[in-house]
């Protein structure tokens, strides 16, 4: 039989397994935003029993991927107009001091893993996987910069940044289907200024990119809905 210390380990093992496949359909919108989430529902659905579910469900809380209400249900986050203006706030803080540390310190395999995320989110089928390689790039941005608590930070609020991000561009691809080529482009020059070495020009390209595309996104209504 296998011991105690096993089985911990396998039903840890599990609950990560289970954590990642769910973190990925919420970030792709296979849960929109409000949505109550069931245990039974998904215990089903992933063929796993609901131990582990309940332990990725507390870990993607605490990620901001769901909350509990009051009743004790798992929710799927709606960000409302002040949820989105904190995280677009963060990001005009951290990706210009990352852009700009980057062209400082990326080397030849950060500048390469960059360039590779381009030529994928260039081929990518859908725009979840467009939402899902932006963030990516993102990452890479953040490790290249070579600041270990800048990255602590970001990894705090990565997941929070990539559903933000993922809901944004769904709601922008509804006015403008040109999502995966925009992003494309916009990392294209932003990958540029990196490459330059000039960490002025990475910061006012990073500060450009954040700021651009959102511009173009609808009002935002207080339960986080589109508004007209």
């Amino acid at each position: 039989m296998p011991s105690a210390r096993a089985a911990r380990a396998a039903r840890s093992s599990l609950s990560q397994s289970v954590s990642s496949r769910l973190s990925l359909a919420i970030i792709a919108g296979e849960f929109p935003p409000g949505t109550r989430i069931s245990e039974p529902a998904l215990s089903s659905r992933l063929g796993v029993s609901r131990a582990p579910i309940r332990e990725a469900l507390v870990e993607l809380q605490l990620r901001g991927l769901v909350t509990f209400d009051a009743t004790g249900h798992t929710r799927i986050p709606v960000f409302t107009a002040e949820d989105i203006d904190e995280i677009y706030n963060v990001r005009l803080m951290i990706d210009p001091f990352a852009a700009a540390l980057a062209a400082r310190h990326a080397g030849v395999d950060e500048l390469a893993a960059l360039e590779a995320n381009l030529v994928a989110t260039k081929s990518a089928k859908t725009l979840a996987d467009v939402s899902r390689l932006d963030a990516e790039f993102h990452d890479l941005i953040m490790r290249a910069a070579g600041n270990r608590r800048l990255l602590s930070c970001w990894s705090m609020l990565r997941d929070q940044i990539a559903l933000w991000l993922a809901q944004m561009q769904r709601r922008r691809d509804a006015m403008k289907s040109s999502t995966r080529k925009d992003t494309v482009d916009a990392h294209r020059r932003l990958l540029a200024a990196i490459r330059s070495g000039d960490p002025k020009k990475a910061s006012r390209e990073a500060t450009r990119h954040v700021t651009g595309w959102i511009e173009l996104m609808p009002a935002v209504t207080a339960d986080g809905a589109p508004g007209t």
